[in-house]
């Protein structure tokens, strides 16, 4: 089972940082996957909306981890994000934050586990 780790520091930069790093993981994984494609297009943009949310509101250190396995003839990917700050567990405000709206949409599970030591969020996407 292939596997990508990130350190990331807590600003902009870091999202697209890992969005490349995530982009490029998935399509080395499964170089000739015909779905390879729409999965690195999902799993960049969920992990640009974790490593986002991670930046602004969480504290160091933040981390992504990514894996991507053969399950039951699809291609999945699950992607960790962890950082320092703690999160309430409220759903965002209608006048914005619909980051985890977008990763609630294009994954197949999420999980959040939050305390006051950091949050940490497990999205699978599958194809």
């Amino acid at each position: 089972m292939p596997l990508l780790h990130l350190d990331l520091e807590q600003a902009p930069e870091s999202v697209s940082r890992a969005r490349r790093a995530v982009r490029a993981f998935v399509l080395e994984t499964w170089p000739s996957a015909p779905e390879a494609a729409d999965l690195a297009d999902d799993a960049e943009l969920v992990t640009s909306e974790l490593v986002a949310n991670a930046v602004r509101h969480g504290a160091t250190p933040v981390t992504i981890d990514v894996d991507a396995d053969d399950e039951g003839g699809h291609h999945v990917v699950r992607i960790v994000s962890q950082d320092g700050g703690p999160w309430d567990g409220t759903d965002p405000s209608p006048l914005g934050g619909r980051g985890l709206t977008i990763v609630r949409r294009l994954s197949i599970d999420v999980v959040i586990d939050a305390d006051a030591f950091g949050t940490t969020v497990v999205s699978v996407l599958q194809r």
